[in-house]
């Protein structure tokens, strides 16, 4: 066995401090008590585990329970009192894409203090980006910053090494830059799995053990969360699904590689068949829009059914790969609610083996709120060794 496979007593101590944010996080203010009994260890064991929280300023004690809510509180006599986040840590969190940046400030506890919208510079996408992160944060006292950067990244060196539809990122240093600009710690990871970082600790990911969390739109990708641990290749490598062949004689990408997932489920290939299709509005088209015609216009119900049958073909792939079975689907097609859900189903049962259970779709429209939130938490992952697969 090798040394990479041994747990070490320290990784179990950032998996249990993992674990104890989540429960917070999903079951909102609870006992030493309450936290031992979630995490099966002892009193004396939570206490271990959270006095880096408490050192850190992250965690604080509230006041106790009355007694109709003391439940299991605390000690005969000792009225308990609950752990919860402090409003005196706040966490930056931006979003870099093809469009600009979306920064925020963040609470412990998810809530967004401000946040603000930046489009990007043409002349010079990386300045404009850093200028507009200073602008916002300056002044502010953060613990640090997590980006999320719509391309391929280093994360180790906190590098942008590629956004295809943003050339001038290529190679882009933000990490550095902006701890440099404002004097804080800075963690840069790529965009979907720090979407699914939020989705584990915030969003629908809460309850769920393992789920693929994909992001659809202008591209794909995916980040993948395998028995509560965010999966990572080396370096950040990894969740680049736009750019997996589904068609061999299909179209070139702009990656080079010919019939990628990106060319036929993605926004610019539905705005193209949109048009060719005669709909009104074509180069405005989204999912969303497609549902709300389906049910009046032919033609719409037929490209609805079309994108979403190329969207299946990519995550019938990824269930025949991975197994994981719930897929939580943001971005463009998260915003056709119920009814791509429905559909993608359907495509679905047409596509995967029944010997085993069909994979769950849910729609999630949060307009990058899994990603901002998911930004704190991959700032606390690296702060905290919360995330032990980092």
């Amino acid at each position: 066995m090798s040394d990479a496979s041994v747990l070490t007593a320290a990784d179990l101590g950032a998996a249990n401090r993992s674990r104890l944010i989540r429960i917070l996080h999903r079951d909102g203010p609870q006992s030493r008590a309450q936290l031992a009994a979630a995490l099966g260890v002892s009193r004396a064991t939570v206490t271990t585990i959270v006095q880096p929280l408490f050192d850190a300023g992250l965690l604080v004690e509230q006041e106790p329970a009355d007694r109709a809510s003391r439940r299991g509180g605390g000690r005969a006599g000792k009225p308990a009192r609950p752990l919860w986040f402090s409003d005196a840590v706040l966490l930056g969190g931006a979003y870099i894409s093809g469009d600009g940046v979306h920064c925020a400030v963040l609470r412990m506890d998810g809530e967004v203090v401000r946040e603000t919208r930046a489009p990007l510079e043409r002349e010079d996408v990386v300045d404009g980006v850093l200028a507009a992160c200073g602008d916002f944060f300056a002044g502010t006292g953060l613990m640090g910053i997590g980006v999320a950067a719509a391309g391929m990244v280093d994360t180790e060196a906190g590098v942008i090494l590629e956004i295809y539809r943003a050339p001038g990122f290529t190679g882009a240093q933000i990490g550095p830059r902006l701890g440099e600009m404002l004097g804080v710690p800075v963690v840069v990871d790529h965009h979907p799995r720090v979407q699914a970082i939020g989705d584990l600790w915030f969003g629908e990911g809460r309850e769920l053990a393992s789920f693929v969390s994909l992001h659809t739109g202008e591209v794909l990708g995916v980040g993948m969360v395998h028995h509560g641990r965010v999966l990572r290749g080396d370096r950040g490598a990894g969740g680049e699904v736009g750019h997996m062949v589904v068609d061999a004689d299909g179209e070139r990408c702009v990656c080079g590689r010919i019939g990628c997932w990106e060319t036929v489920a993605t926004l610019p290939w539905l705005r193209r068949e949109a048009e060719r299709a005669g709909l009104d509005d074509a180069w405005e088209m989204t999912c969303a829009a497609l549902v709300a015609r389906a049910e009046t216009v032919p033609a719409a119900e037929r490209l609805l059914r079309r994108y979403l049958r190329n969207i299946a073909q990519g995550i019938a792939d990824l269930e025949q790969l991975l197994g994981l079975q719930r897929y939580l689907v943001h971005g463009d097609v998260g915003l056709g609610g119920r009814r791509a859900e429905q559909i993608l189903a359907e495509e679905l049962d047409g596509m995967l083996n029944r010997r085993r259970t069909l994979p769950l779709v849910t729609a999630v429209a949060d307009d990058d709120r899994s990603t901002l939130l998911g930004a704190a938490g991959l700032l606390l992952s690296a702060a905290f060794s919360l995330d032990v697969d980092r």
